[in-house]
């Protein structure tokens, strides 16, 4: 069983390393792993981001990894982004996970489906300098079982 960890883990390492390789498009893509026993509200996940450029529109994307027994079609986020002059702006954001027949969105493996959710398009970052990125899960239960990582990316659009 330990064995077939260790080989989910290597592909998906090899996959996204591949995928990143040939992504001129990307300034920020990170991943961060979930406790074994769920995502708890009070487990806010971080990411900081240096927007040098604010003349260039970015896209913005939620990046999800859970099993196949997650028990719901969506998840409900709690968004909240710290501009460099400490400004905070709160979202709630849903990430479709699933096509209403029950289908994963995503690329699933033996058990595992990791999804990237595009949540903002063409973004305007206001300053320049590092954005904080704060996600929350926003779901009914608590903790929220089935969920394997979240992330955050975030793409330069071409003009």
């Amino acid at each position: 069983m330990r064995n077939k960890h260790l080989l989910h883990l290597l592909f998906w390492s090899g996959s996204i390393l591949m995928l990143a390789s040939c992504d001129p498009g990307r300034v920020y893509e990170k991943n961060e792993p979930v406790s074994v026993d769920g995502w708890f509200y009070a487990d806010t996940r971080e990411f900081t981001v240096q927007i040098p450029d604010t003349s260039a529109a970015y896209n913005v994307f939620v990046n999800i990894r859970h099993t196949t027994d997650f028990d719901y079609s969506n998840l409900w986020l709690k968004l909240q982004t710290l501009l460099p002059d400490s400004t905070r702006l709160t979202d709630k954001v849903e990430l479709s996970l699933a096509d209403p027949s029950g289908t994963w969105h995503g690329n699933c493996l033996d058990g595992i489906c990791y999804t990237t959710v595009l949540i903002r398009t063409n973004v305007h970052f206001p300053k320049a300098g590092y954005h904080t990125f704060s996600l929350t899960q926003d779901m009914r239960i608590d903790p929220l079982p089935h969920v394997l990582d979240v992330g955050v990316r975030i793409e330069r659009v071409s003009p």
